[in-house]
């Protein structure tokens, strides 16, 4: 199953891996000073409850109380187990975006309906397409910045949405997986209206933003009591392990690391961007995340014969099979540290 980014393992070298967006500068130093601290804590079951954990995350996004808190193992096992909870017949997802929402919903035998609600260059978005065929009683997931596009959709628009979905009787779910990644972050992300909005749930993920795939540390922010019980009762016991509840007690305090990583994204999205559009017979789109969409131009080369030759380069590209709604010529890269993406850069020159 070739849905995800990140499959460095079939290939017998050492590859620069720009099919999975993770933050280039590593584990962050406070996780592993943690890590070796706490190492005793692996000989006893983590807190069912994980209270400190919930603190933890409570007191990094700000005016949410830990009761709000649902952590999972990863965003993905929370979007999962959020649908199942929810128990509506229809899904709406937009197109392009994330494959595991699509298989989320018919894992939780909900007719899975795909919009078009971005606009051509996906820098923005119209919602009357969505807002006028949502039928009673749906879930409406949108990531945010959506995958593999890089857009972001506006808080107005968010907030028309959930207006018209108070109405039908549906519900929102917002997946901010890469929010941390957009500019003023925390003015784009939707959490301080959970509490205006009982239809309103946000996923976050801890892992990519502070470079950390392997824990597989995920949380959900809702007001919705009911749904929180109810996503609580379909999760196994313990769905979040020790690791994970280590890194939480400090990687949301590494304020060295939170900004270095802000300085680090700015620059280098501008620079990536900048540098591939100059490429004849490249499209690339604008972004709010850390990575970019392109398509190619010259239907002479789909994206699968570009990973194989720039397999020759060893760098490893996002094919299009894990999202639907795009062609074979588009593909994604993660945006990475200077080196690799200047090695990037003329490895793309050289091919196309």
């Amino acid at each position: 199953m070739e849905y995800h980014g990140g499959n460095i393992y079939e290939h017998n070298k050492t590859i620069i891996d720009f099919s999975s967006n993770i933050n280039p500068l590593g584990v962050p130093q406070c996780f592993k000073h943690a890590l070796l601290e706490g190492i005793a804590d692996f000989t006893v079951y983590p807190d069912r409850e994980y209270k400190k954990l919930r603190q933890n995350i409570a007191r990094y996004i700000g005016n949410v109380s830990i009761e709000d808190i649902i952590p999972g193992n990863g965003a993905v096992d929370i979007i999962y187990r959020a649908l199942e909870a929810i128990e509506y017949k229809n899904l709406y997802i937009s197109r392009p975006t994330f494959s595991e929402y699509k298989r989320a919903g018919e894992k939780a035998k909900m007719v899975v309906k795909e919009i078009n609600i971005y606009e051509q260059e996906y820098e923005g978005l119209s919602l009357e397409c969505l807002i006028e065929n949502i039928e009673e009683q749906s879930v409406v997931l949108l990531c945010n910045p959506n995958n593999p596009t890089g857009t972001l959709i506006e808080k107005t628009e968010f907030l028309e949405l959930l207006k018209s979905l108070q109405k039908t009787k549906s519900f929102l779910i917002i997946d901010e997986a890469f929010i941390e990644f957009a500019p003023k972050f925390k003015d784009a992300s939707m959490v301080e209206y959970i509490s205006q909005y009982d239809n309103l749930l946000i996923i976050r993920a801890a892992t990519k933003f502070f470079g950390l795939p392997g824990i597989r540390l995920g949380y959900g922010v809702t007001r919705n009591i009911d749904l929180i019980k109810s996503i609580e009762r379909n999760m196994e016991p313990w769905s979040v392990n020790t690791a994970a509840e280590i890194a939480a007690s400090c990687i949301f305090d590494d304020q060295e690391y939170i900004n270095a990583t802000l300085d680090w994204i700015g620059s280098e999205r501008r620079y990536l961007y900048e540098k591939l559009s100059k490429l004849n017979g490249l499209k690339v789109y604008t972004s709010s995340s850390n990575f970019l969409f392109l398509e190619l131009l010259d239907e002479k080369m789909d994206a699968y014969e570009l990973q194989k030759k720039l397999l020759e380069y060893n760098i490893l590209i996002r094919l299009p099979k894990g999202f639907n709604g795009v062609s074979r010529y588009n593909f994604r890269i993660a945006i990475k540290d200077r080196i690799n993406n200047d090695i990037l850069i003329n490895s793309l020159k050289e091919i196309i």
